[in-house]
């Protein structure tokens, strides 16, 4: 997915997502659902992250980077292999309420005195019951004309006492019941929206339910309309791109790299995840950092570079300078990072500029198939132990083995380390580790691995 400016629509992030139309009062509204909704999905993710974090009964160490990894690689398994069929099935869950809400507002008998009243001729009433806003534009546009609804014209001999049948209504709860059940079933956990939409069918169907008895035509009319505008915004690449996206991804993977120990500064996560044919390359960034920070990605490519994505000429990959540590033996998936302290260079886009180090992961079958690989790495005559120590959070610095290794010819340096089945190399770099300065760890603060190291 692009990074260039769109002209997105405004959508609450979980799912309660309505087009543009809708007065200043429902923008309100959602902007109130959108930030809850944010904040369900950290609270969701930091539960995660503290469980993973806390101490067993015995009081030994946890194993909680090990722990906090699987996270990492599942969620990004889960972008890499099941994202795109989960997003089909919400759009075609939502292109089927559209559907039925078209073909049920077909049938509706409409009179000259309803048409009236839904062109705000008359009263104006508004949805007070469970619905914050009316059926017209705030410049006092006709919205109810504008759904791809072929209404009927409106006739002197309406015989309906209801405007839609009892099975009219049990097919458009169980269409918008169904959107709500797809949300929960392919895209919970991963993206919060699933308990808003069950809610908003509910609460939706329930109220036009009642207006449907007492035979309110004008009043089910916009009921129909609220359905459709929400069920055709959700099925929107919009929606998607802004609320569900996998490139960027703003979902509880932020919080799963992030360490608490950088709260405080801005992260930019570049990650690619290989998995035989799957693969998901992605910025990652907390649902919280604002528009105009993000469009700071405009030009930007992730991993392009092992210092930044400019894909400037020369830049070197992190995949390409840690291929000799590539152990495929028993492996299960491994993946890139590039993590970024996103303080905003002097220049306009995201560049080479930002305070960068990289980390490279490998998952393995078992731990004794991550120790095996560690240990074939170490007994190579082209790899060989530096003598200096490498410290990272609160680990002993034995958990570390600084190594220098080839690349093009030349020894670069990195850091070596396993934990659980999987195997970690951080702090890669052409520069050996005793020629850098105390700085140069500054950008793993922000990484899971500083606080769960």
């Amino acid at each position: 997915m692009g990074y260039r400016r769109r002209g997105l629509l405004k959508l609450v992030g979980g799912g309660i997502a309505l087009s543009a139309a809708a007065s200043a009062l429902e923008h309100r509204r959602r902007d109130t659902a959108s930030r809850a909704a944010v904040d369900d999905r950290q609270a969701s993710a930091k539960d995660v992250v503290d469980q993973q974090a806390a101490p067993d009964d015995s009081g030994a160490p946890p194993a909680a980077l090990s722990d906090r990894t699987d996270a990492v690689l599942d969620e990004l398994a889960w972008f890499a292999g099941e994202y795109d069929a989960a997003v089909d099935s919400l759009q075609s869950a939502a292109n089927a309420a559209l559907e039925a809400v078209a073909s049920h507002g077909e049938e509706i008998q409409l009179s000259d005195p309803v048409v009236a009243r839904l062109d705000g001729q008359t009263d104006q009433p508004r949805l007070d019951r469970g619905w914050p806003y009316d059926v017209w534009w705030e410049t006092g546009e006709r919205r109810w004309r504008y759904v791809d609804v072929d209404w009927q014209q409106p006739s002197d001999e309406v015989t309906d006492e209801t405007p839609l049948s009892s099975a009219a209504v049990s097919d458009l709860r169980d269409r918008t019941s169904a959107v709500a059940d797809t949300f929960e079933t392919e895209l919970a956990p991963h993206f919060a929206g699933a308990d808003a939409e069950a809610s908003f069918a509910t609460t939706t169907m329930d109220t036009i339910a009642s207006f449907n008895d007492e035979g309110d035509i004008a009043m089910v009319v916009a009921g129909l309309v609220r359905l459709y505008e929400h069920y055709d915004a959700l099925a929107s690449p919009s929606y998607v791109e802004r609320s569900l996206s996998d490139a960027p991804v703003r979902n509880r993977l932020a919080d799963y790299l992030r360490s608490e120990t950088g709260r405080s500064r801005t992260a930019l996560f570049e990650v690619e995840y290989r998995r035989s044919s799957d693969r998901h390359r992605a910025f990652v960034y907390d649902a919280t950092v604002d528009e105009s920070r993000r469009e700071e990605l405009y030009r930007g490519e992730p991993l392009a570079t092992i210092d930044g994505s400019t894909g400037a000429t020369g830049g070197r990959r992190l995949q390409d300078v840690v291929s000799e540590l590539s152990v495929s033996a028993d492996r299960v998936d491994r993946c890139y990072v590039v993590v970024n302290e996103w303080d905003r260079p002097a220049e306009r886009y995201y560049s080479a500029a930002l305070t960068s180090q990289p980390l490279f992961v490998q998952r393995y079958d078992s731990a004794a198939a991550a120790r095996d690989a560690r240990d074939g790495l170490l007994d190579r005559s082209d790899i060989s132990r530096a003598a200096v120590e490498v410290q990272l959070g609160a680990a002993s610095p034995d958990a570390w083995t600084p190594i220098y290794f080839p690349h093009e010819g030349q020894p670069w340096s990195a850091a070596l380390r396993q934990a659980g089945r999987h195997l970690f190399v951080v702090g890669v770099a052409r520069r050996p580790f005793q020629h850098r300065d105390a700085s140069w760890t500054a950008p793993l603060e922000l990484a899971w691995v500083w606080q769960m190291a």
